[in-house]
């Protein structure tokens, strides 16, 4: 009787324990009988999917009295625990559900260290034929990363041009060929879109930069602010007389313009203005800026990120070639082609002697004007200096131009003539300096110079000395 009565009551607790389980969760406490309200909790959603330490994280609940129910019942609470059985959140009073009906709860919680982490929700509801309450569950494994707030900033110098449309007609970021360009801020007064009839648009900005805002953080960024501050450029010598000081001097300074809260992975793009620019700056944009989970405890928008760019970019590059340099009774001739290696274009072009021990220019033939040289475009010259060989090395040659509307100096060197006595068929001609550069004859001297904006150039002349003499290119044409 005794192992017959054990089998017996082992029998029955294996039924209870089935009858405990209910679909869509689990039954918290056991029950002699399935409930006439069959409630299920639904999966959990979580928002964000990988919430970070510190970030306010939602748990999406759907209650539900399954269709097969004999009662209806009333979801008196959904209720959020911890592994340790602690209650994070709850919500009281949900609501009713009649068979076959569901309904949505929303839990909070946040998380104070990364890892793993094992929640429950709970759903307890009130049997509308009994009174008695059931209580079912569902667990969520929820990985919790570290927060980490970063923000990188990247800048590009853009030409007015580039934000024009093709027909010139009309403004167009998306001409940039980046997209996703967000707003122009600053000092160009907005977007122009040339409306009125018979006139060209100007362009949009006076020296445009992009802006490419990236949070590579795992949190949001939110009040993220920008400014540019910019100094010129000291290029040491400088033919505007402005000397050493140019480097000292603030060129630009814009800002703060807000830009959105930029969530994690994302990135914003704009264009700042500098405004008119006179000189050539290196220009620091800065992002202020604070995390959301900085919010608690009153943060303001105190991290910042930088990134510096020189504005504007400098794309033309002036050299010498084929360069001769011989002794005259009216003093040393240097004879050679101005050429332009780089990509912009210089106006204004001005060739002149420079200053040196031993070298001084003549009156009549020590400045040479070039005019305009498109890329990889030359123009020849010839220039007349007095040169006292016994402490003269090299001649120096200035060379004055303006790219886009700041005026460049840089100075250049060819080698002085050979002492008397030297190769008579050369006829007093030091050398020459091929086509490709100037070589170990004429090196380039550090004299990238800044000397403001020189005002309008005028026509761009190709031919023409200071003195009266016709220019021509190193090959005997005419250029």
């Amino acid at each position: 009787m005794t192992l017959t009565h054990t089998r017996t009551t082992a029998a029955v607790l294996a039924v209870l324990t089935l009858l405990s389980v209910v679909g869509g969760g689990f039954a918290v406490g056991g029950a002699a009988a399935v409930p006439d309200a069959r409630i299920t909790v639904g999966e959990v959603g979580v928002s964000p999917d990988d919430p970070t330490v510190g970030e306010r994280t939602a748990l999406n609940v759907t209650v539900t009295n399954s269709g097969g129910s004999d009662a209806a019942a009333n979801v008196t609470t959904v209720r959020l625990r911890d592994a340790d059985g602690d209650v994070l959140d709850s919500v009281s009073g949900v609501g009713a559900l009649s068979a076959g009906d569901s309904l949505d709860a929303t839990l909070w919680t946040t998380f104070e260290e990364p890892g793993e982490r094992r929640l429950t929700v709970e759903a307890v509801a009130n049997q509308s034929t009994s009174g008695e309450f059931v209580t079912v569950g569902r667990d969520r494994v929820i990985e919790v990363v570290p927060a980490e707030v970063a923000l990188d900033l990247r800048t590009r110098a853009l030409d007015p041009e580039d934000l024009r449309s093709d027909d010139e007609s009309e403004t167009a970021a998306g001409d940039l060929g980046v997209g996703g360009i967000q707003g122009i801020f600053g000092g160009g007064g907005g977007l122009d879109t040339g409306d009125a009839e018979g006139e060209t648009a100007p362009p949009v900005a006076d020296s445009p930069v992009e802006v490419t805002v990236v949070n590579t953080g795992t949190t949001t960024a939110d009040r993220v602010s920008l400014r540019a501050v910019g100094t010129a450029v000291d290029g040491g010598d400088d033919a505007g007389g402005d000397g050493g000081a140019a480097g000292d001097a603030e060129t630009v300074d814009v800002g703060p313009f807000v830009v959105e809260d930029v969530a994690p992975g994302e990135e914003r793009r704009v264009i700042v203005d500098l405004g008119p620019l006179d000189r050539r700056s290196d220009v620091t944009v800065t992002a202020a800026f604070r995390a959301d989970t900085d919010a608690r405890n009153d943060r303001g928008a105190d991290r910042t990120a930088e990134s510096t760019v020189t504005y504007p970019v400098r794309e033309a590059a002036p050299t010498v070639t084929d360069a001769t340099v011989r002794e005259t009774p009216d003093g040393v001739v240097v004879d050679a082609n101005l050429g332009n290696v780089g990509s912009g274009e210089m106006t204004g072009a001005v060739v002149s002697v420079g200053d040196a021990p031993g070298v001084e220019a003549t009156a009549a033939g020590g400045e040479y004007f070039v005019g305009t040289l498109g890329p990889s475009d030359f123009v020849g010259f010839d220039l007349t200096t007095a040169v006292n060989a016994s402490v003269a090395e090299e001649i120096p040659i200035r060379v004055a131009y303006t790219e886009r509307g700041v005026r460049y100096t840089e100075t250049l060197t060819v080698a002085t003539p050979e002492p008397e006595g030297g190769d008579e068929e050369a006829g007093g001609t030091l050398g020459r300096i091929g086509a490709g550069g100037l070589g170990s004859a004429g090196a380039v001297a550090s004299g990238l110079a800044l000397v403001g904006l020189a005002g309008a150039v005028g026509v761009a002349v190709r031919t023409g000395r200071i003195g009266g003499s016709t220019g021509r290119r190193r090959d005997g044409s005419a250029p």
